[in-house]
C-alpha cells in the first residue's frame, strides 16, 4: 500500500530534530531538520546511507573529518557501510536519509 508523507518543517532551537518517515526490515527513512549552525556529528553506520538535501545548504563530511563538500537543495550523497559521515547546516535545512539495510531490523523483530 502506498503511503504519502508530506514535508512539514519541524525545527528545534536546541538541536537538530528528526522524523521517522518510514521503517521496515529492509530500510529506514529519516528526515533531519537543522537550523543554521546545527549539525549531525560525524559517525559510522553498518549500512549504506543515501542522503538527499530537500531544502537548504549543508557542509557534508566526505570520508574523513578533514574533507568537506557543500551541497544544496536537490543534491544527493551516498556513503558506503562504515564510512564516516555527518553534516552541518549552513542555513536552515532539511535532509532525508535512506539507510539500507535497516540496522535496527533485528531489534524490531524480537
Amino acid at each position: 500500500m502506498a503511503v504519502v508523507k508530506a514535508l512539514e518543517e519541524k525545527y528545534s532551537e536546541g538541536s537538530p530534530s528528526r522524523e521517522l518517515v518510514y521503517e521496515d526490515s529492509n530500510a529506514k527513512v529519516i528526515r533531519f531538520f537543522l537550523k543554521k549552525g546545527q549539525e549531525i556529528r560525524p559517525h559510522r553506520s553498518p549500512s549504506s546511507v543515501f542522503i538527499s538535501v530537500l531544502k537548504g545548504r549543508l557542509s557534508f563530511c566526505m570520508g574523513d573529518e578533514s574533507k568537506e563538500e557543500v551541497l544544496s537543495e536537490g543534491s544527493t550523497v551516498f556513503y558506503e557501510p562504515e564510512e564516516l559521515h555527518g553534516f552541518k547546516a549552513l542555513e536552515d535545512s532539511v535532509v532525508q536519509a535512506v539507510i539500507t539495510p535497516n540496522p535496527t531490523a533485528k531489534k524490531m523483530s524480537l
